[in-house]
Parts: C-alpha cells; sequence; structure tokens
C-alpha cells in the first residue's frame, strides 16, 4: 500500500496460502471441523476432539542475539544501549490438551489415543524412503479460527483416569505440542 491508501504494483498485499483439509469421515467439503482436528498429510489418519479445548495456546518467537563487539564499544564510547542482530525466522508452535471420554457410553477411548500416538511416530522405520523414516507431517484446523496450521507434532502426553472394570481405558486427556512446519524431512545419517 502506498501513503495514499492504494495499492502499490511493487508491493502486492499478502495473503496466506490456504490448504484444504484433508477430506475424510471428519470432513465435508474441505470445510474445517467445528472441533479441532489433527490430520497427517501423508496417509489421512484424522483425530478429532471429542470435546474442544478450554484453550489453545500460539507461541511465536523472535529470535534475536546480542552483538557482543558492538556492545564494547558502545560501552567505551560512554554510549548506553544493546546492540541486537536478526538471526532468522522460526515457525509458531501450538500447545493443546485434549480429553477423550467413553465413561458414559462404556466405550475404550483407546483407538482415539493410538491415532495420535501414531501421527507422533515413525511412519516405517528402517524404509528406504526418506519420507517414511519420519513421524507424520499434520494439519490441526479447528473452524475459521484455525484453518490450517501445517505442522508435526513435538510431544505428546496421555494421561488415563478412567478404566472399565475389564481395565479398558475409559478417559484420557492428551497434551499434544505441535510445531509449525511445511517441509519435514528424516535427519541424514552421519558416516
Amino acid at each position: 500500500m502506498t501513503d495514499d491508501g492504494k495499492k502499490s504494483a511493487n508491493n502486492p498485499p499478502l495473503v496466506a496460502p490456504q490448504v484444504p483439509f484433508p477430506v475424510n469421515k471428519y470432513t465435508k467439503d474441505n470445510v474445517p471441523p467445528a472441533s479441532v482436528a489433527i490430520a497427517s498429510l501423508d496417509d489421512g489418519t484424522t483425530v478429532t476432539a471429542q470435546y474442544n479445548p478450554k484453550e489453545l495456546q500460539i507461541d511465536r518467537n523472535v529470535p534475536w542475539s546480542k552483538v557482543n563487539q558492538a556492545n564494547q564499544s558502545q560501552a567505551n564510547a560512554g554510549e548506553q544501549g544493546i546492540h541486537l542482530e536478526f538471526t532468522g525466522a522460526e515457525g509458531r508452535s501450538m500447545s493443546l490438551e485434549l480429553l477423550f471420554d467413553g465413561y458414559e457410553s462404556n466405550q475404550s477411548v483407546a483407538d482415539q489415543v493410538a491415532a495420535l500416538e501414531k501421527l507422533a511416530s515413525v511412519i516405517k522405520a528402517g524404509s528406504s524412503k526418506e519420507d517414511e523414516r519420519r513421524p507424520h507431517r499434520c494439519v490441526v484446523a479447528w473452524g475459521a479460527t484455525l484453518q490450517s496450521f501445517r505442522c508435526v507434532i513435538e510431544s505428546l502426553q496421555t494421561k488415563y483416569t478412567m478404566f472399565s472394570s475389564s481395565g479398558d481405558p475409559l478417559r484420557a486427556t492428551c497434551i499434544v505440542k505441535l510445531k509449525e512446519a511445511d517441509v519435514v524431512s528424516a535427519a541424514k545419517a552421519k558416516k
């Protein structure tokens, strides 16, 4: 935009790329679900929250480092101030808590937790294909608020809090930490 509010030919407006949410049994016509959903971009495995989380935290770190030589020369010259240098962009991170509850219906929540575990696990260990020797690349969507957060699962914590008389888990809380990523790969083996 120019100072008078007109679009400049040299500076087109920034538009975030839209990635459609994978079509599967939880979505319709590529519309993000009303409940939080995490889906694999690799094989379509999807976990939809039984209850929406009470909060969703998205963090963005902006990395800066102190430039020591500049700060020392300013101190010697009697000047005040700290010189910082931008060191590069980092992706956002997200944290959310998902509750799965099968107590009222006496249904195990093991399948939902297993699907999350699958998304956090290596696709096919020992494969000759690099794209299969890493965990799933995912997308998180939740209505209009969060239409497409492309990411990987950084950590997954599961706490089982209710069991059937036969020991099946009926209630579980999963804390999922995700790291934004557009491109992912497996680390190269060191020789």
